[in-house]
């Protein structure tokens, strides 16, 4: 190692954790016995404005529930489930610790990556907006076959969503069937657009060298977008405290900012699993596609839908693979099993590359309630029969916080799932 990396290194790794506003918070592992435990989780925080940050929601006894407490919050949320019987311990013993050390880690990798001067886009860590779009239009500009970008909405900070389109056009000039893929719709989830930006850079690059690429942008049009939630992601870049924000940056009544934009959109809206407080953390908004992301993005979709047939919206934490409904226990019937069987393909194919599991089934059954969310609205409303939201890595471990060093594993493993759902289609539609 050079002297100069050395130095540089050391000067990362010697400075002292700033002070957090998350210094000594917990995040709380919650065990719910019955449907009386989770009423009275899910009304906690609204009933005692405690400002609870749900990492994972409260749902039913089979599903445990993370919380990320204020420090100042810690001794009567602690009492209250003591009062209750609920049993819970601590996932997280230091929030502020973990952001710290989380954020040098990327700072240490991405000065690393810097020093090694390669000239290729390096996916073992983590990257701004503004070197995701970067790469995209790099791309798009290298391969103008099968990639261009497009801009189909826009923020309320001013900024451009970009999405890129991969596909080889038919030579007649119709109109291919397609498939949409969007992330990071919750800004702290970083492992999301690290893990779609390889997989677009890996079907752009093997087009024409691997059979399965080949077929599958030959015969659909896929619209990605790595980043929906453009504005609050630029935000979690600016410091350790910001890290950890959720939803979009648009203010709201009070001094509340924000509506969580997987509760906004316009199926059972407002049902359940969302939150009618403007400073909650799922905070649905005003009304349906108040919020101009949430409105432009869906309106794509809506004239497009006849030709999209699957739809994936790719989140952290919790290793999962969702099929609608979210917002019920119900079935669609009719769909069902078709869905549960490409669902169970694609978390097959993910441990076949590194063995992790992923569970395939309904958001109720395996993570939590969520209505206004969309992929409950691209079935229910824009009928695209394959509607999914994958939950990546971890269990719980890192959650929003995973490390660098599992970037790559993570989009390794996620690659070929998305080849499963493209090859799916071109045999089902």
């Amino acid at each position: 190692m050079c002297l100069k990396l050395i130095l540089i290194s050391a000067s990362i790794l010697s400075v002292v954790a700033p002070s957090s506003v998350h210094e000594r918070d917990e995040v709380l592992r919650i065990f719910p016995r019955n449907a009386e435990d989770v009423r009275f989780l899910t009304t906690m925080d609204e009933e005692q404005g405690l400002s609870l940050d749900f990492w994972k929601f409260p749902s039913g006894p089979d599903n445990i529930a993370d919380v990320h407490v204020q420090k100042a919050h810690l001794p009567l949320v602690k009492d209250a489930l003591k009062r209750q019987g609920i049993p819970f311990n601590v996932l997280v013993d230091d929030v502020g610790e973990a952001l710290h050390q989380h954020m040098r880690t990327n700072r240490m990798s991405r000065a690393l990556s810097r020093m090694r001067r390669d000239e290729n886009f390096d996916f073992s860590v983590y990257h701004t907006y503004k070197e995701i779009t970067d790469h995209m239009r790099h791309l798009a500009t290298n391969y103008p076959d099968i990639a261009s970008i497009m801009s189909v909405a826009g923020t309320y900070e001013g900024r451009s969503i970009m999405t890129i389109k991969l596909g080889k056009p038919f030579s007649n000039g119709t109109v291919k069937p397609a498939f949409w893929i969007d992330g990071a719709i919750h800004s702290r989830e970083w492992i999301v657009p690290a893990t779609i930006i390889y997989a677009v850079d890996r079907l752009v690059r093997q087009y024409g060298s691997d059979p399965t690429v080949t077929r599958i942008l030959d015969g659909l049009d896929l619209y990605v977008t790595p980043v929906f939630n453009v504005d609050g992601y630029v935000y979690t870049w600016q410091s350790d405290d910001t890290r950890l924000w959720r939803k979009n940056r648009a203010p709201q009544a009070g001094p509340c900012v924000g509506v969580d934009m997987n509760r906004n959109w316009d199926s059972h809206w407002s049902e359940g699993g969302s939150s009618h407080d403007p400073c909650n953390w799922a905070y649905h908004g005003t009304a349906p596609f108040s919020e101009q992301e949430t409105r432009e993005i869906s309106t794509f979709i809506w004239e497009n839908r006849r030709d999209i047939r699957a739809y994936i919206a790719f989140h952290s934490y919790s290793q999962v693979w969702m099929a609608p409904w979210g917002h019920s226990y119900n079935r669609p019937p009719g769909d069902a099993g078709a869905q549960d069987a490409l669902g169970r393909l694609a978390v097959e194919t993910i441990k076949s590359v590194h063995g992790v599991d992923y569970v395939a089934g309904r958001a109720m059954e395996t993570l939590y309630q969520v209505s206004g969310d969309s992929q409950d609205w691209t079935y229910d409303k824009a009928g695209i029969k394959y509607s999914y939201i994958a939950e990546l890595r971890d269990t719980g471990r890192y959650a929003f916080l995973l490390p660098p060093d599992q970037i790559l594993p993570t989009a390794e493993e996620i690659f070929p799932s998305i080849l499963t759902v493209g090859e799916w289609i071109l045999d089902h539609y």
